[in-house]
């Protein structure tokens, strides 16, 4: 919910200082809608296997982020809903069928730190289901508890972690943890004012490592806007549900729509 502290950010004025007082009061007059993460399409191919057809593709993910009320929550938390959706396309065949779409929606509490200084941290506790709308053998579903912390490092660095529980029936996909494991780490870099860099570690443990790591570059179009082209890198297990268990190793480009956590040198402030 890295959006839910990067909007709070984003169009602030200079003059007055978000701090433990008033933060509330801001959330509050914030859009209840807003993107949800990284908006992205991207095209390319498999780093391991010959050019084709069928080892090309494009992959896009759309997001959104909803707070469902104002109404003050226990511990200072905030209602709210997202939405993700994650798809792969095969649009170098013949008729450019969908090989896939994977949907996630979420239900939640976001909770801030704050001080004289402004936003430090974030903390999430959510309800997740993940699945791919298909049935019989290609069916893949799961439920899960998640928590997530994001930690601003200074004006070039945010950190992230989040972990997660299946609960439920996983019948269709029992051993996914094997590939997805529990927990994940990430980090952004702004390595200039328009250039920045993404990791996401996420390690799995069974009888041997598995896992996965997702890299990114992005380079902002120009000054005022918030396209990007970007660069991106997926290497491991579990990219898409169908294939969870197939090990996969690509690289894409195209053109992203980022939150504004991005932003590093917004200062919080309120009017």
């Amino acid at each position: 919910m890295v959006v839910f502290l990067v909007t709070i950010r984003a169009g602030l004025k200079a003059q007055d200082k978000i701090d433990s007082t008033n933060f509330k009061r801001y959330v509050k007059n914030l859009p209840a809608f807003t993107m949800y993460k990284d908006n992205y399409f991207i095209t390319g191919t498999s780093l391991n296997e010959t050019i084709s057809s069928e080892t090309s593709d494009a992959k896009f993910q759309l997001g959104f982020k909803q707070r469902l009320t104002n109404l003050e929550m226990p511990w200072e938390t905030f209602l709210f809903f997202t939405y993700q959706q994650k798809s792969f396309w095969d649009i170098y065949k013949d008729s450019f069928p969908f090989r896939e779409t994977n949907y996630n929606p979420t239900l939640g509490l976001a909770k801030l730190f704050v001080d004289n200084k402004g936003i430090k941290a974030g903390l999430w506790f959510s309800f997740e289901h993940e699945s791919n709308g298909l049935g019989g053998d290609d069916s893949r579903s799961w439920n899960y508890f998640s928590i997530q912390y994001l930690k601003v490092g200074g004006q070039n660095w945010q950190f992230r972690a989040k972990a997660w529980l299946p609960v439920g029936n996983i019948d269709g996909n029992p051993d996914i943890t094997s590939y997805r494991g529990y927990f994940k780490l990430g980090a952004t870099h702004r390595i200039t004012q328009n250039f920045f860099f993404d990791l996401d570690l996420q390690p799995a443990y069974d009888a041997r490592l598995r896992g996965s790591v997702e890299a990114g570059l992005s380079l902002k179009i120009s000054k005022n806007s918030n396209q990007f082209i970007y660069l991106q890198y997926f290497g491991g297990y579990s990219e898409d549900l169908i294939d969870y268990n197939r090990s996969v190793n690509n690289l894409r480009i195209g053109v992203a729509f980022k939150d504004l956590f991005a932003n590093f040198n917004q200062k919080p402030t309120i009017n």
